[in-house]
């Protein structure tokens, strides 16, 4: 009895951790305050007049954002540079001013592509790195996943190359309830820290302790290409991982052909407890996964197919955006877009049980309206079963890719873009691609 009692108080002590991350990282308001945040609404372009790609932004608790990507300017807001292509790390107040930016790498590619507050107030930074040199240190041949750890003024705490001799690459980092971290990407490798790559490329999870030592690391996939984008810890203590696969053997079943999302749910230790193939005839790659309040999962990504589980294409690429149970079962799916290209990058439920959806279109027609030209970055609205409730095309005449949105603390939306337009919506660029950052209230206005 005593132990069976003790199994329940770890379960709910990991929903509550599962819940205050999953609060804090939607940054949800609460009307029931005296002094509600007003809906401020801004944007900014950050970068220099070389290139700029911003991957990930999170709210911060000071009411602030912080956004990574790769600069590899080194003049208008970018100082510092260590050669060619830098991690950049920018630390904004809630009106989008710098307060702080770093440049971290070496003299070769280094790019970041995902970035979390940390408890101590500090940050939690992974993407890829070519470098041998500069900040980085212990990188195991080609491209290593790196892990770096910040203070709160973004200085580095501690930094871990992580891979073998092959092409290996960070796409999604979290810290875990148990103050460490988990950090998802592909692999080409099957050495050094890497091993049981089933062949080509690999989903790869690796769990790090709070100074970044390797706890355990596993390799999912078939014999052909698999590639994650986002992972999440689960109110369970266990994880959600979602990329696409082109593999129908191994560890991956169900394959419709072509590129499909594929969806793995693992405990704690790195177990495979389900995996799902979603998709259709046609190639079909998942970029963002959440769970969400009912213990089942949102995913969105981008379809080119209109058959088995996909349904509703506008043609071209869709958003296709797939609501699961807990076990993985499709409860809903829906494809936004147009009759030209829309790609999803990022999505999360939002305080009213809805969820946000950013990425890009090129599309003017359907579901789309106020294209500004080439591609804009498309923020879409939905209610809890999928249909939209607004949608803003945000950009000028060049190319504007949306990459990462949040709920921000006012109920309003913090997004990050890139962007090479100067027009439209979009002012103060720096020359060539910038950081742009959008700050949208709760209706979707700039």
């Amino acid at each position: 009895m005593r132990q069976y009692h003790s199994i329940w108080v770890v379960r709910v002590i990991l929903l509550i951790t599962a819940a205050v991350l999953f609060i804090s990282g939607c940054g949800v308001y609460f009307s029931g305050t005296d002094s509600a945040p007003s809906l401020d609404t801004w944007d900014k372009c950050l970068g220099g007049t070389s290139w700029e790609d911003p991957r990930s932004i999170q709210t911060t608790t000071d009411g602030g954002y912080i956004v990574a990507g790769g600069a590899s300017s080194n003049d208008g807001d970018v100082t510092d540079n260590h050669g060619n292509t830098d991690y950049w790390v920018v630390k904004l107040d809630n009106a989008g001013i710098i307060e702080w930016q770093k440049c971290l790498g070496g003299t070769s590619i280094d790019i970041a592509t995902s970035v979390q507050q940390t408890a101590d107030g500090g940050y939690i930074v992974a993407g890829i790195s070519y470098s041998t040199d500069g900040d980085v240190t212990g990188n195991h041949g080609d491209f290593d996943y790196w892990v770096v750890k910040l203070d709160d003024d973004g200085n580095i705490e501690w930094q871990k190359c992580l891979g073998g001799t092959g092409d290996d690459r960070a796409y999604s980092i979290q810290q875990t309830a148990d103050g460490g971290y988990v950090v998802v990407g592909e692999v080409f490798s099957n050495d050094g820290d890497v091993t049981g790559n089933h062949g080509e490329r690999d989903y790869w999870v690796v769990k790090l302790d709070d100074e970044g030592t390797i706890e355990w690391q596993k390799c999912y996939g078939g014999s052909a290409y698999d590639s994650p984008n986002s992972i999440q810890q689960t109110a369970d203590g266990g994880y959600i991982v979602a990329g696409q696969t082109q593999s129908n053997d191994d560890d991956v079943t169900g394959n419709h052909g072509a590129n499909d999302y594929w969806v793995v749910k693992v405990d704690d230790e790195g177990n495979i407890e389900w995996q799902k193939c979603y998709g259709g005839s046609g190639l079909d790659y998942a970029r963002s996964v959440q769970q969400t309040a009912d213990g089942g999962y949102i995913v969105a990504g981008g379809t080119y197919s209109n058959d088995d589980d996909v349904s509703g294409n506008h043609g071209a690429n869709d958003y296709w955006v797939v609501k699961v149970d807990d076990d993985g079962n499709i409860e809903w799916q829906k494809c936004l877009g147009g009759t030209s290209n829309d790609y999803a990058w990022s999505i999360q439920q939002t305080a009213d049980g809805g969820y946000i959806a950013t990425g890009e279109s090129s599309s003017n027609d359907d579901d789309v309206t106020g294209n500004h030209g080439s591609n804009d970055c498309w923020v879409v609205k939905i209610d809890d079963e999928g249909n939209i409730e607004w949608q803003k095309s945000l950009g000028g005449s060049e190319s504007d890719r949306g990459r990462s949105i949040r709920q921000s603390i006012d109920g309003g939306y913090i997004v990050v873009s890139e962007t090479e337009s100067n027009d439209g919506d979009v002012s103060g660029n720096h020359g060539n691609t910038d950081y742009w950052v959008v700050k949208l209230d709760s209706n979707g206005g700039l």
